[in-house]
């Protein structure tokens, strides 16, 4: 059995993480829920908001109506009519003046990642130690330095280039690095954008990055690796 605790306790330290990390796992419709877990009675702004509070030591087991965000259920497979959602969160976008006109908007939101519609009926976010077995997907709510130290890790043994596709400045949190990590099964990060950044509350400096659970261990295990490079550029950031 994988000591999740011990995991997180070492990405934690290593990386000097203000926020630890977090998994997610989503229930589909009709199928089983865990029976230990009691549904979260809080309500959220969005889902972003969720992953920080689980990032600081939460454990939320939650439905789309707790989420607050309806992009955001719609992305994660909650929501069984999309057409309503999206022409609502194009309007959104366009109104609040980050596109110049609302096809540019709509082009954003329709090339996002999407879960299959209607599939998901709970999502459990919480700290990565809290989980018995693997999350779907593990989610670093981190600096810069930090997320550059973990796509290290992503491509310690296999090196070369790394695309990491964008949403477009909206959906960062539920398309960026859930949706599109889980159904490709490689790592995303993503810079937020202006909603999920104000319902969030994220420290400016932060950004997230997605990983599929199974890419767990090789992370963790490649940070370790890293011990000596990490040490060497915390040392030179010191004698500043």
């Amino acid at each position: 059995m994988t000591d999740f605790q011990l995991i997180s306790k070492e990405l934690t330290q290593g990386l000097q993480l203000k926020y630890v990390p977090v998994g997610v796992t989503l229930f589909l419709e009709n199928g089983p829920l865990p029976d230990h877990i009691p549904y979260t009675t809080e309500n959220f702004k969005s889902y972003c908001q969720a992953l920080v509070q689980a990032g600081e030591g939460k454990t939320l087991f939650i439905k789309k109506e707790q989420m607050g965000c309806k992009l955001g259920t719609l992305v994660l497979g909650f929501e069984t009519d999309m057409e309503d959602f999206l022409d609502d969160g194009v309007l959104e976008k366009y109104g609040v003046g980050l596109f110049a006109s609302e096809e540019a908007s709509a082009k954003t939101l329709l090339k996002s990642t999407y879960l299959e519609k209607g599939k998901t009926q709970a999502a459990l976010i919480a700290p990565l130690a809290a989980f018995p077995d693997p999350p779907q997907v593990v989610v670093f709510t981190a600096d810069s330095e930090q997320v550059m130290w973990l796509l290290y890790a992503v491509n310690y043994e296999r090196g070369g280039r790394m695309d990491l596709p964008q949403s477009g400045g909206a959906l960062g949190g539920c398309s960026d690095i859930t949706a599109w990590p889980l159904l490709h099964a490689r790592a995303n990060v993503t810079f937020l954008g202006l909603g999920c950044r104000v319902k969030s509350a994220v420290d400016a400096s932060h950004l997230m990055m997605g990983i599929p659970g199974g890419m767990l261990k090789k992370v963790h295990r490649n940070i370790l690796a890293m011990a000596k490079p990490i040490a060497m550029l915390k040392n030179a950031g010191n004698r500043r």
